[in-house]
């Protein structure tokens, strides 16, 4: 009310404390350039994440493809092995997720203990989640490949 007085009076601009945090989080989100560069640098770290991890589950899949075929020669249908791998990229991206924020957790209360600013804005869990998701999935589907071309028969036949 204040504020609101001082501005009615003066016509200056007047803020209340609250408002006036507020006002300098969205400007400088609008006008620094370190939210571009966090930007870029978390698009660098999502195509690394996809890389390494479509690679590694690539490997997974083709390295443990006789095992699939054993599976798959007593009865487990593609459905249920496709289902398999799904589940362990679910598994990791949970995994992978809750360290995150727990570490990002972590080192905010470490940061403001020194009097460092942070501040996790609500939408950061939220983004990081979906990108941890998109990659999950990119990595699933590029792992798969293996699964769906793999001829149990050959596997099996004594070579």
């Amino acid at each position: 009310m204040l504020a609101a007085r001082i501005e009615a009076t003066t016509d200056l601009h007047a803020r209340a404390s609250d408002d006036f945090k507020s006002d300098t989080v969205k400007w400088m989100v609008a006008n620094s350039e370190d939210v571009g560069d966090a930007v870029t640098m978390l698009s660098i770290a999502m195509l690394v994440g996809f890389g390494v991890t479509g690679v590694m589950m690539f490997m997974f899949t083709t390295e443990n493809l006789k095992y699939y075929a054993v599976l798959n020669a007593m009865g487990a249908t593609t459905r249920s092995l496709l289902l398999m791998i799904c589940a362990q990229a679910a598994i990791c991206a949970l995994l992978g997720t809750g360290l995150g924020l727990g570490l990002c957790a972590l080192a905010g209360r470490i940061f403001v203990s020194y009097d460092f600013p942070y501040r996790m804005m609500w939408f950061a869990p939220v983004v990081g989640g979906t990108a941890v998701m998109l990659v999950s999935i990119g990595a699933a589907a590029f792992s798969v490949r293996p699964l769906l071309k793999m001829q149990p028969a050959s596997f099996l036949g004594g070579r």
